[in-house]
């Protein structure tokens, strides 16, 4: 390649590169602008002991994360916000995992596949809020729509709303419902791109379908496992709205996620260094968290 291809060649991969540059950069912008620099600033804010309005933010330490240990049913916050992302997550992975492949079939008598891909969608339609009322109502000792129905088939009503552990279900149950639609989709493209091939060949071979599913199916659909759990966790973590229209932290405090309290200490009490300091502990523990799923699942990736 003589000197003048070279320059060329350079000359076109600068361009590439600062159209490339070009496109991403308003995302670029908006990440540091809206993330970033919030990050910073609450990472600073749990240093100090700013109230929010005044112009003065002394810095005392690690006071703010001293004083995390008295918080009233600290320990209770953090079980609460562990077991509903850790529940929320399971449950979710496996429903739409299994709703996807049941989706993925083709059969005469059954309702067109894009409606049925429409109805498992539509609760991610809804705004947090909505799912949360809807959920609440439904739960209701008295007139909720679940006792209702579980009075109608001879059974005694439940009190969803008002006992230790079962609230707590009660809670990861209609987050799932509201997070489902997401990972079907993704379930769905990642079942679309395993070519059929490989399912021909396992039949000739005298393979059933468990036995396809279990060596074909779950091992390349693996980065879609991957993503699903990845994001329905951290999805998790930062629930807010839903959790507490649902149970409003009943029965006691015993169902307030980190959350629900950074929130709490910021507008409520205007303490907004112990609310930064408990911030940046749940950023924290979703990013340990996060890596730890994430090697554990590109580990499986790279064996199958």
């Amino acid at each position: 390649m003589n000197k003048k291809e070279t320059r060329h060649r350079s000359k076109r991969e600068i361009e590439q590169f600062t159209t490339g540059l070009l496109f991403i950069l308003p995302s670029l912008i908006m990440t540091a602008v809206f993330v970033v620099y919030p990050a910073f600033n609450v990472v600073y804010y749990s240093f100090t002991d700013w109230n929010g309005v005044a112009a003065v933010k002394n810095f005392v330490g690690l006071e703010n994360y001293r004083r995390l240990a008295t918080i009233d049913g600290f320990g209770t916050m953090m079980l609460a916000t562990l077991g509903f992302a850790v529940g929320m997550t399971i449950l979710t992975i496996v429903i739409a995992f299994a709703a996807a492949l049941a989706l993925d079939k083709k059969g005469k008598g059954r309702l067109p596949r894009g409606v049925l891909r429409s109805c498992w969608f539509f609760p991610t339609l809804l705004s947090g809020v909505v799912v949360g009322v809807l959920w609440h109502v439904m739960y209701e000792y008295n007139n909720g729509l679940i006792n209702k129905i579980i009075m109608s088939a001879g059974g005694q009503k439940v009190n969803w709303l008002e006992t230790v552990g079962l609230t707590n279900i009660a809670i990861i149950i209609g987050a799932t419902w509201a997070r489902l639609g997401i990972c079907v989709v993704i379930f769905m493209a990642g079942l679309q791109a395993i070519p059929v091939e490989l399912y021909e060949a396992a039949a000739i071979d005298g393979a059933t379908t468990r036995q396809a599913r279990r060596s074909i199916t779950v091992p390349l659909m693996a980065p879609s496992i991957t993503i699903n759990m990845l994001t329905t966790s951290i999805a998790a973590y930062k629930s807010y709205e839903l959790p507490y229209l649902i149970s409003q932290g009943r029965p006691g405090k015993t169902t307030l996620l980190i959350s629900q309290r950074i929130t709490f200490y910021a507008f409520d009490t205007t303490d907004y260094g112990r609310s930064s300091a408990l911030a940046v502990v749940l950023i924290a523990i979703i990013t340990i968290f996060s890596l730890i799923q994430l090697l554990v699942m590109r580990r499986r990736e790279d064996n199958t």
